[in-house]
């Protein structure tokens, strides 16, 4: 009797065991599956408008960028702006950085310039330390004086302003430089359209 009552006993607690194994793979393929739907979730959670983004490196290297190719690459979100008449146009904006895109095309040494360039035709070139956030003009966005910034300045290709899409007549990518303060650069970096960023000779 005794002995029917261990094995019983050792048998019951060889259930539990597992039991308890069992309930603990599930949760956790659950828990998985919640953050993997997650993760997806915030990856696609980019949609943008079809568009073409040609990029030209200074060896002639080219890539044509999709929407969904543009979308994948990784993203930067800071604030900036800029005043035209009168007037200043200030958000939140997203988008990826230049240097990630110039890297797809062989990258910007110094001595090389980028030129960007609109649909409408219109053209900004930037020399090699404004691309990296170096040396450009920037200005207190409530005050409008000039401010040497203390934290880096970004320039990205934006296509999010406050979170949606770009309005049509700047869209759906435009240049835009941001940073953590929030300041104003002058409204020719703002390259709107944007269709094509090529590196150049300086």
């Amino acid at each position: 009797m005794n002995v029917d009552s261990g094995a019983k006993s050792k048998f019951n607690k060889k259930l539990l065991a597992i039991a308890v194994i069992i309930i603990v793979v599930v949760a956790f393929a659950v828990v998985w599956g919640i953050y993997w739907q997650s993760s997806n979730a915030k990856k696609s959670k980019i949609v943008l408008p079809a568009l073409n983004l040609t990029l030209i490196g200074a060896n002639g290297q080219q890539k044509i960028l999709n929407s969904s190719e543009l979308a994948a690459l990784e993203s930067y979100t800071a604030t900036g702006g800029y005043s035209k008449g009168g007037t200043i146009y200030a958000g939140n904006y997203t988008g990826v950085p230049i240097l990630t895109l110039l890297n797809l095309v062989g990258g910007i040494t110094s001595g090389q310039n980028v030129t960007v360039t609109g649909s409408d035709g219109y053209q900004v070139t930037f020399t090699y330390q404004q691309v990296q956030g170096q040396g450009l003009n920037a200005y207190d966005p409530t005050t409008g004086a000039a401010v040497q910034p203390s934290q880096p300045l970004t320039m990205i290709v934006a296509y999010y302003c406050n979170g949606t899409s770009l309005p049509s007549g700047t869209g759906p990518l435009t240049v835009a430089t941001v940073g953590p303060q929030g300041l104003l650069t002058p409204g020719r970096y703002w390259a709107y359209l944007l269709v094509k960023i090529e590196v150049i000779t300086a």
